[in-house]
């Protein structure tokens, strides 16, 4: 009898540290979800402030220079520095380095629980 009880408490404690598992496995996948879709957004909003910006600096340059492209060369070429800075971080493997940390950091990182404060 007293085996059978012990069996059943053991069982019992192993279908609730599993649901512990889940629960905590989908806090962990939600809060992932919810800060890529924030950055998602903010990558959005960055993207169409850059192009804006990126027309009235063309345009302001060709104010100041004759021609009516010498002002979009110029920011593209801004563009291109910028590229094959982000192709050398690339090459050298910093930015995949720099990425993995963050994404770890954010996977292993205790969801703040926003009861207890």
């Amino acid at each position: 009898m007293n085996i059978s009880k012990l069996k059943e408490t053991f069982t019992e404690y192993l279908r609730v540290k599993f649901e512990l598992f889940k629960l905590d496995l989908t806090e962990h996948l939600s809060n992932l979800l919810a800060q890529m879709i924030a950055y998602l957004v903010i990558l959005v909003i960055s993207g169409l402030m850059v192009t804006f910006l990126s027309i009235a600096l063309a345009n302001f340059l060709n104010s100041y220079f004759p021609g009516d492209s010498v002002g979009y060369l110029i920011v593209s070429g801004l563009y291109l520095l910028l590229l094959l800075l982000v192709f050398y971080f690339l090459k050298s493997g910093k930015l995949k380095v720099f990425f993995e940390t963050k994404l770890m950091e954010n996977i292993t990182k205790e969801p703040s629980n926003k009861d207890e404060q």
